[in-house]
């Protein structure tokens, strides 16, 4: 995916939010397991230090759901969702196919795992330490 297409923003913001949160479980299609593997394979390798990897949740849904769990409560926030149903409104929403989406927030990874993401400052791409903004996300996408 390229820089300038309306979609890169937010599939770096969900690929970074993949790579530096704890607690994430990830819904994803069945078919998907094998190459979440390789993700968890490749998060270790260039992540030697972290303890805390995604779990993964098998589902028959054609969709993408990234939530975080609150270690206390067990309650789990929607953080991202990769399909073609438009989520809450304070999801960030990676409006692509689910085969698209998975593809490209796994090359992103790998991207950002390859410039020193998230062990670095600066390197996970333009304005990355910035909050995210799901609402202007969303406004570009509809111009």
């Amino acid at each position: 995916m390229r820089m300038d297409e309306p979609l890169w923003p937010v599939v770096r913001e969900t690929s970074r939010l993949i790579l530096r949160e704890d607690n994430l479980v990830i819904e994803l299609p069945k078919r998907f397991g094998k190459e979440f593997e390789q993700l968890l394979l490749q998060m270790s390798d260039f992540q030697p230090a972290k303890s805390n990897y995604p779990i993964y949740e098998g589902t028959d849904l054609n969709s993408i759901g990234i939530f975080q769990m609150n270690e206390e409560t067990g309650v789990r926030q929607h953080l991202a969702h990769v399909g073609m149903k438009e989520p809450n409104a304070s999801v960030r929403w990676v409006k692509m196919t689910v085969e698209d989406g998975w593809q490209n927030l796994l090359e992103s990874c790998r991207d950002l795992h390859e410039a020193g993401y998230p062990g670095c400052v600066g390197c996970g791409g333009p304005n990355s330490e910035l909050p995210w903004d799901e609402a202007k996300n969303r406004l570009r996408l509809s111009e």
